[in-house]
């Protein structure tokens, strides 16, 4: 679905072009009084919208290596907090910190994150903002079990995976991973408002354009009118 529908707003921006297109082909009878429907004043609504579209594309093309790194990083910890719990399991540790360890353990396990997919393999963009979320709530709660190992003397692995200094490493390369994510969202969300506002806002974007050319062209020549139907037969969808 999220496939469909980014490859939605490309197919506006197409069929708006198209639009202009043929409606510069009626020569002088194409003539509205709306100044909105004037071919010059689409044509800059269409360049915007395709603008604000391409350069969405590319801010989301250039997320996709850090995004997934992030995504590798934090794959293998939920294993690996169980390796832990199990490891502190088997120390001296009394029954309450124990307890304690596992009620966090549990926490962190109990909900997994990801970006979804485009079916190309690449991040959705309106998944992006919503996982971060869950990315940031998973490495502070990792960062809290290493800290509660950290206050107990029992917990003193001699596997490497396991000592606390490989933890504290692993959670500050998760909180960087996010910190990093957190500046390719904003400015990524930001450039979606300007791809929306083009394309869908009301009465003035593209989609809504649209159908006032559409309009425009029925009265003109008449809504059965062979010209009437070369631009009836384009199709718009609000997203």
């Amino acid at each position: 679905m999220a496939s469909h529908t980014e490859t939605g707003h490309a197919v506006n921006i197409s069929n708006f072009k198209l639009l202009i297109d043929q409606c510069a082909a009626f020569g002088a009878a194409y003539n509205p009084s709306n100044v909105n429907l004037k071919i010059v004043h689409m044509t800059a609504l269409w360049t915007a919208g395709d603008t604000a579209h391409r350069t969405l594309t590319a801010a989301v093309q250039a997320a996709k290596a850090p995004i997934n790194d992030r995504q590798i990083l934090f794959e293998p910890t939920e294993k690996l907090v169980t390796r832990t719990l199990n490891y502190f399991n088997s120390t001296t540790a009394s029954t309450q910190i124990r307890a304690d360890a596992k009620g966090v353990a549990d926490r962190y396990r109990g909900y997994g994150v990801g970006v979804g997919k485009l079916q190309d393999g690449s991040p959705d963009p309106a998944d992006v903002s919503t996982s971060h979320k869950s990315y940031v709530q998973k490495a502070d709660t990792f960062k809290q079990l290493v800290d509660l190992y950290g206050g107990d003397a029992a917990y003193g692995p001699n596997e490497l995976a396991l000592k606390l200094a490989t933890l504290a490493a692993l959670a500050a390369a998760m909180k960087a991973a996010n910190d990093t994510i957190g500046t390719i969202i904003a400015p990524v969300n930001t450039l979606r408002v300007d791809r929306n506002k083009a394309l869908y806002e009301k009465d003035i974007g593209m989609v809504d354009q649209a159908q006032g050319c559409k309009n425009y062209v029925k009265g003109l020549y008449g809504a059965t009118a062979p010209e009437t139907k070369l631009v009836t037969r384009l199709r718009f969808s609000r997203q």
